[in-house]
């Protein structure tokens, strides 16, 4: 049974200090909650955070937007996620609620600044600047921490959902009950699968 502690043990043995993702078909190599990462356990668990959680709590945004909805409160995994409006085209994101990142169910809790680029929309998304600070608790004592160390940019170019084209960093540090394991740093600067993973730090 696949688990999420699996994944933590993985990252914190892991040989690599450093790796790149594979190269998937283009049409594939987007974020928005679509994509498997086939990668190193770490990398993995990190951009499933941007994926499952960053980007999906984008398109859950954009709905509220349209609606005018200030939380989230269809049928959604981000039910229960408040939205407030902090100036023109910049929104806060609020949530404390179990939430399924990488096919697990685990508490979570995140806050998320987004900000859209205005005249910037492509397949329907807008593009964004986000940054976010959070942290989700695991079983056995395990848990993460992980925030934005610069805004990262969710662009769609060319496509026909999602966003392909990300810019910015993810830190993530991972505990053993009180005792950190391991800190890790996911780099983007174009293509998800050309995400940089880092860990050991």
């Amino acid at each position: 049974m696949k688990k999420i502690i699996i994944i933590f043990a993985a990252a914190v043995m892991a040989l690599c200090a450093c790796s790149k993702g594979y190269t998937p078909d283009s049409s594939y190599d987007v974020v928005g909650g679509k994509t498997s990462y086939k990668y190193s356990a770490g990398r993995t668990y990190m951009m499933c955070i941007v994926d499952d959680l960053m980007a999906c709590a984008l398109e859950d945004l954009e709905i509220a937007i349209k609606e005018g909805k200030t939380s989230v409160n269809w049928a959604s995994r981000f039910n229960g996620m408040e939205i407030t409006k902090e100036a023109d085209d910049k929104w806060q994101l609020t949530f404390s609620n179990p939430l399924t990142i990488g096919g697990s169910l685990y508490d979570t809790t995140f806050k998320m600044m987004a900000e859209r680029i205005v005249d910037q929309q492509n397949n329907g998304h807008a593009n964004w600047v986000v940054e976010i600070t959070g942290s989700r608790i695991e079983q056995k004592g395990y848990r993460c921490t992980f925030e934005s160390i610069d805004p990262i940019s969710f662009n769609a170019n060319g496509i026909s959902s999602g966003w392909n084209d990300l810019h910015g960093t993810l830190s993530m540090n991972v505990y053993e009950k009180d005792k950190i394991k391991d800190r890790c740093l996911l780099t983007m600067d174009g293509r998800p699968s050309d995400a940089t993973f880092m860990r050991g730090l």
